[in-house]
C-alpha cells in the first residue's frame, strides 16, 4: 500500500499527535486495571463483544499516557477495521503501517502501539512477538472473537500477554453515564426512585455505551438492530464461512428468546433438524462472538456436568430484547440474565445447580462453593416469599456457603433448613450494597 495513503489514515486516527489531547468519554470500571499495566512488558489484550467500548477504553488509556507527559507522537493507534485496509489484511500490512509510522512520525525511542480489532490480521501474534523481542515497545490489542484471540495468544504469546474481558456497561457504569454515582448507602437512598426507574430502562435497552447515550427510543432500537446484524454477518457468518445463514440466525434468536432456560445440543439439533456437528459449531461460533454466554450445571463430575446441557444468557438484555420473541413473563428471566452477567464479571467459576431443587447460580472460588444465589423477582408489594424459593437452598455440597435470594425490593434475613438466607433487592445487589 502506498506510504502516503497509510500516513493519511494514521493521521485521521491519531489527531492527538497535533492537539495533544484525545476525546475519551466516560471512564469505565476496568480502566484502573488497564492503567496499572502501563509499565509492564506484556501485551495487554482486551476482548469483548463488538461496540461494548473497547476502542473507547483504549482512548482512555491513551489519555492517561498524555496526561502523564508521554510524547503524543510516541503513541500509535490503528483501527484494523478501517475500510482502506480491508483488501490487504496481512502481516505485511502491519509491518508497512509500523514502518511508515517509524520513518515519518517517531523514528526512535519507546512507542506505545494500540491495535484495534486485531483478529482481522491472520498471524498477528507472530508479528507482535517479533516487535516485542526486537524493539522497545508496549502493545495493546482489542478483539471481538474469544476463540481466535485465545488460540492465537496461546500459540505465540504464552507468558507474554495479559487478557481482560470487556463487557457492556454494568448497572453501576450505566448510572454513571446518567450522572448518578452510588458509592455509599446514602447515595442509593437519596436517588432510589430515579435508580429504580433507570433499572427498568437498563433491563429493556441494556448497556451498550452508545445506546445508553442516545435519548430517542427509536435511535436505541435502530442501533441495537444494527449491532445484532453486524454480529451475525461480520463476526459469525463471514468469519466462520457459514453457508446456512437462516439456521444460524434462527438459532441465535431462539437462544436469545430462551435465556436462562436449560437446553442442550441434542434438543437444539432436533428443534432445527440439523446435524450434531453443525449444531455444536454454530453454538460455538455464537458464544465466541460474545453474543451469548453459557453456564454449566455444577457437579464434581465433568461428564455429568457436560451431559446436563447448559443455560444460555445474553451478553446484553437490550440486544436480546431487540430481536427475541418476547412474552409478558420475560421480566423474571431478564433480571436473572442481568444477575448472571454481573456474576461472570466478578467470578471465574459460576454454575447453576439441580442437585436438590434448582439454584440459579452457584459461585465456586478455589475448591469451595462460596455462594448460592436464587432470583425471585415479584411485585415489590409482595413480602410472602414462596416456599419453593427457599426450599431450593439445600444440598450437602452447598452447605456452609452464603445463601442469597435476589428480590425486587424485599430485604431481610430468613432462616431456612440449612441456615440464613439473605434477601437482597436486585439493585442493591448489582451496586454492591447487599
Amino acid at each position: 500500500m502506498n506510504a502516503d495513503k497509510i500516513l493519511g489514515v494514521l493521521y485521521s486516527y491519531n489527531r492527538f499527535w497535533i492537539s495533544g489531547t484525545i476525546e475519551s468519554g466516560i471512564s469505565r470500571d476496568i480502566l484502573p486495571v488497564c492503567i496499572s499495566q502501563l509499565d509492564n512488558p506484556e501485551v495487554l489484550v482486551l476482548k469483548g463483544i463488538r461496540r461494548c467500548g473497547k476502542s473507547t477504553l483504549m482512548a482512555q488509556v491513551i489519555s492517561e499516557l498524555l496526561t502523564k507527559g508521554t510524547p503524543s507522537s510516541s503513541i500509535l493507534r490503528v483501527n484494523l477495521e478501517e475500510p482502506i485496509f480491508s483488501t490487504e489484511y496481512s502481516i505485511d500490512l502491519l509491518e508497512q503501517i509500523y514502518r511508515v509510522y517509524r520513518e515519518k512520525i517517531w523514528p526512535s525511542g519507546k512507542c506505545w502501539l494500540f491495535l484495534d480489532e486485531v483478529q482481522q490480521i491472520q498471524g498477528w501474534e507472530s508479528w507482535v512477538r517479533g516487535r516485542l523481542e526486537t524493539e522497545e515497545i508496549k502493545i495493546f490489542v482489542t478483539g471481538s472473537s474469544s476463540h481466535l484471540l485465545s488460540r492465537e495468544i496461546g500459540t505465540k504469546l504464552t507468558g507474554r500477554s495479559i487478557s481482560f474481558e470487556v463487557y457492556p456497561l454494568s448497572f453501576t457504569e450505566f448510572l454513571r453515564f446518567r450522572d448518578i454515582v452510588v458509592t455509599r448507602e446514602l447515595d442509593y437512598i437519596a436517588n432510589k426512585p430515579i435508580i429504580r426507574n433507570l433499572f427498568d430502562e437498563y433491563l429493556h435497552y441494556g448497556g451498550f455505551p452508545e445506546v445508553v447515550l442516545r435519548t430517542s427510543s427509536e435511535d436505541k432500537e435502530l442501533l441495537l438492530k444494527q449491532y445484532f446484524d453486524d454480529l451475525i454477518y461480520r463476526d459469525i457468518i463471514s468469519r466462520y464461512e457459514i453457508r446456512d445463514v437462516a439456521n444460524l440466525r434462527n438459532l441465535a434468536i431462539f437462544l436469545l428468546t430462551q435465556v436462562a432456560r436449560q437446553t442442550s445440543i441434542s434438543k437444539l439439533k432436533n428443534n432445527f433438524s440439523i446435524s450434531q456437528d453443525k449444531t455444536e459449531n454454530y453454538i460455538s461460533a455464537i458464544m465466541e462472538s460474545y453474543l451469548l454466554f453459557e453456564l454449566r450445571m455444577f457437579s464434581y463430575s465433568l461428564k455429568q456436568s457436560m451431559r446436563a446441557g447448559f443455560k444460555p444468557y445474553a451478553i446484553d438484555t437490550g440486544l436480546r430484547n431487540r430481536v427475541a420473541f418476547s412474552f409478558s413473563e420475560d421480566l423474571g428471566w431478564l433480571v436473572e440474565n442481568v444477575v448472571a452477567a454481573f456474576l461472570i464479571r466478578q467470578y471465574d467459576e459460576v454454575f447453576f445447580s439441580k442437585k436438590v431443587g434448582e439454584i440459579d447460580f452457584v459461585v465456586k472460588e478455589g475448591l469451595k462453593i462460596t455462594k448460592r444465589i436464587q432470583v425471585w423477582y415479584d411485585d415489590p408489594t409482595i413480602s410472602d416469599i414462596p416456599v419453593r424459593e427457599l426450599a431450593n437452598f439445600t444440598g450437602e455440597e452447598l452447605n456452609n456457603s452464603e445463601s442469597i435470594l435476589v428480590t425486587n425490593d424485599y430485604e431481610g434475613i430468613i432462616e431456612s433448613l440449612t441456615g440464613p438466607v439473605h434477601c437482597i433487592p436486585v439493585i442493591r445487589f448489582l451496586l454492591g450494597l447487599g
